[in-house]
C-alpha cells in the first residue's frame, strides 16, 4: 500500500492529471464551476482524500492575494482596438 498523498502531492496529481486527459477543462470566472467541482471530487475520492472541512475557503490563500473576479486585477478584460 502507498502512503497517502500530502497537500501538494494532490495539487500537481490533479493539474498532471487535468493537463493529460483528452478532454478540454474550460476555468475562468466567465465559465460554471460545476464541472470542475465534479472533476475535483472524482480526483478526491479516486486518491481516498478526506472531505472539505466546513471552513475550508478561510483556509486558503490565493497567490494574487485576491480571488478571481471578472475585470479586476490580473482578471482584467482588455479592451479591444476599434
Amino acid at each position: 500500500m502507498t502512503k497517502a498523498l500530502n497537500q501538494s502531492e494532490a495539487v500537481y496529481g490533479f493539474a498532471a492529471w487535468l493537463t493529460t486527459r483528452e478532454e478540454k477543462t474550460v476555468m475562468s470566472a466567465y465559465d460554471d464551476a460545476a464541472p470542475v467541482v465534479d472533476l475535483v471530487k472524482q480526483f478526491c475520492e479516486a486518491n481516498h482524500l478526506p472531505e472539505v472541512s466546513e471552513h475550508w475557503p478561510n483556509n486558503l490563500i490565493h497567490p494574487s492575494g485576491e480571488v478571481a473576479v471578472p475585470g479586476v486585477g490580473h482578471n482584467a478584460i482588455p479592451k479591444m482596438v476599434e
